[in-house]
């Protein structure tokens, strides 16, 4: 079986291949999908045919020309172009045939002068000729309605026999008229339909779907996130809020130490002054206890736990009058934080407690402080007497 090799480029593989299919009608072997190298030119040097097919996308690649200028070399080389494209240069003076418009039509006279040049170069016999195309239906121009439609050329062979057979006698008209068949109905036209749109292809499909899938997982991951920050903020919150409130009702409101604590946790404005009022409550409660039981005891623990107290003069004017009737010879008593003893023993003396026209001790041991009467002032001379020596 003749071989036809056909140089194209990967590209063209496909007109390439339907080309080869209307060649193996002529019984011939065709090669293709070939790349330019040692397997293309093998199969060139045993084909007796080669087609050298160019596209707009095959004639300027340079590997294609010198496949092309070898197989004229060694085989038989026809060109066919297509999409309006022209032969590179070195081309332009061998057979072209133009195969711009071709979509595989029999009676295309392009592809008719190809078959007809390659099934003459490689040997075999040619196609046989295209069956005539169907009527129509339609309006042809030129041809009244109701008209058969022209009867298809003979070919040169039936021609000759038309001629050797023997002519019969012409019939009369009314017998012709007779042996007419009736002419036939032409089928109405029917509208074309249009093609229903491809369905989309299931990548697409597949890829939307996972597209849309991966983005309801990432929207359902932002919300959780979302409500998790809101309510971890808000019960933080509200345990802060409810942690304040519990830490004010566990203050012992019978320590003045608690209350100042609290107070130095920086509560809010009403908690504050909750805790200052109770505060003032606590310091007149107390007062008022050391007054009742008057004991040095009762009103140095007030001292203890209200140094800064308004009333700080009045309870050590008591402490210092309680320790004067109880014989303490150190009567006097110290403002806080100076009641610690001096370095020599001594007590420090809070002047505002020293009873008018004594002295205070400044020794230890110097017992309560004297009180000492006014000094008399001497009587007034009368003027003009003399000085009493």
């Amino acid at each position: 079986m003749a071989s036809v090799v056909i140089i194209h480029a990967a590209d063209d593989t496909l007109p390439a291949r339907a080309l080869a299919e209307k060649l193996r009608q002529a019984k011939l072997s065709v090669i293709i999908e070939r790349q330019p190298g040692d397997q293309l030119r093998e199969a060139l040097q045993s084909a007796p045919v080669a087609i050298a097919l160019w596209s707009p996308r095959s004639v300027g690649v340079a590997e294609l020309v010198e496949e092309a200028k070898f197989a004229k070399g060694k085989t038989k080389l026809v060109h066919a172009t297509m999409q309006s494209a022209a032969a590179p240069e070195p081309f332009r003076s061998d057979e072209t045939v133009n195969l711009t418009g071709w979509r595989g039509e029999d009676d295309f006279a392009s592809w008719r002068q190809l078959a007809d040049s390659v099934t003459k170069k490689a040997g075999v016999a040619p196609l046989p000729p295209p069956a005539p195309r169907p009527p129509s239906g339609f309006f042809q121009p030129g041809v009244p309605q109701g008209a058969a439609a022209p009867a298809p050329q003979a070919t040169p062979q039936q021609a000759r026999q038309q001629q050797q057979a023997p002519r019969q006698a012409p019939q009369p008209a009314a017998q012709q008229q007779r042996a007419q068949p009736a002419p036939r109905p032409q089928p109405t036209p029917q509208p074309r339909q249009q093609a229903a749109p491809p369905p989309p292809r299931a990548e697409a499909a597949s890829g939307e779907k996972k597209g849309g899938g991966m983005g309801m997982i990432i929207g359902i991951i932002a919300l959780v996130v979302i409500v998790l920050g809101g309510g971890g903020a808000y019960w933080f919150m509200t345990q802060n809020n409810a942690a304040q409130t519990t830490a004010f009702e566990d203050v012992d409101l019978g320590s003045a130490s608690a209350i100042r604590e609290f107070l130095a946790t920086n509560p809010s404005d009403e908690e504050r002054e909750q805790a200052r009022q109770a505060l003032a409550e606590l310091e007149q409660q107390q007062l008022d206890a050391a007054r009742d039981a008057n004991t040095i005891e009762a009103f140095e623990a007030f001292l203890r736990d209200f140094p800064d107290s308004s009333e700080a003069i009045f309870v050590q004017g008591q402490i210092a009058q309680l320790r004067l009737q109880e014989g303490d010879p150190n009567a006097t008593t110290t403002l806080p934080p100076d009641g610690a003893t001096t370095t020599d023993g001594a007590t420090t003396t809070n002047p505002d407690l020293v009873p008018p026209g004594t002295t205070a001790p400044t020794t230890p041991g110097a017992g309560p402080a004297v009180i000492a009467p006014p000094a008399s002032e001497p009587p007034a001379e009368e003027p003009g007497t003399a000085p009493t020596p």
